[in-house]
């Protein structure tokens, strides 16, 4: 005999910010919370960011290639479905910046907004060159030993993360995408860039659309009235 089915899984409507297209999701379940729980306690950035991309793959409900999201994506559609499955609401420790006193705030999920709008992505260095960039997919950054590896500098973090946003490179006679260019190149490239120029690349990466909530709160311990942003996945869990 069959056991009986526990759950009936409801559906909930959410758009993907960086394509503005809709998308059914449904709650995870233990199995998909367990292989959450065990990556997280591994310490290990490649196996948590596989174990949430699986997850959002996992309760997807339509014909969807996950490999199509941008880390602000993942961030925001893993976070709403978090909240459709343990509860809107989540605690975090906030510290203090008077007196370092921990205090826990509740936070609701749903208020938590997708900020910001992708900057336009031609640079033009100079007279002859411009510089085309790219949000990058969430895979291709977790995947990256260049930004992600154990050893990695952060430096090395930086030049990986601009590199992997780096879409071509444009003179008025062509365009050369940078996955024909071999990476140390693409690193020769970057450094052969005076301050103005390189300036331009990072105002572009810190425009970038963010998971972002501002918050107020009186510290428990002297009771300041303090404000903060949380900005990113990191902390809201």
């Amino acid at each position: 005999m069959a056991l009986p089915k526990l759950n009936d899984m409801p559906k909930y409507s959410v758009t993907i910010p960086s394509l503005n297209e809709e998308v059914r999701v449904r709650p995870f379940v233990v199995k998909e919370e367990k292989v959450l729980l065990i990556a997280m306690e591994s310490k290990d950035t490649k196996q948590v960011a596989h174990a949430i991309i699986d997850t959002i793959s996992s309760c997807i409900q339509d014909d969807f290639d996950v490999k199509r999201l941008t880390s602000y994506d993942v961030e925001y559609l893993f976070t709403q479905i978090r909240g459709k499955s343990v509860g809107e609401k989540t605690k975090v420790g906030i510290t203090c910046p008077d007196c370092e006193t921990e205090n826990d705030l509740e936070i609701n999920l749903s208020d938590i907004k997708i900020v910001g709008e992708v900057p336009d992505s031609k640079l033009k260095l100079n007279d002859d060159i411009t510089l085309e960039m790219k949000s990058p997919t969430y895979l291709q950054v977790a995947e990256n030993e260049k930004i992600i590896g154990k050893n990695a500098t952060s430096m090395d973090r930086l030049f990986g993360l601009i590199i992997a946003s780096m879409d071509a490179v444009m003179t008025e006679d062509e365009r050369t995408s940078f996955r024909d260019v071999p990476y140390e190149e693409s690193v020769e490239f970057l450094e052969s860039m005076n301050t103005a120029q390189f300036a331009k690349i990072r105002e572009y990466m810190e425009s970038q659309p963010s998971l972002k909530h501002d918050i107020e709160y009186d510290c428990g311990g002297c009771g300041k009235h303090q404000k903060l942003t949380l900005e990113g996945m990191n902390d809201f869990f």
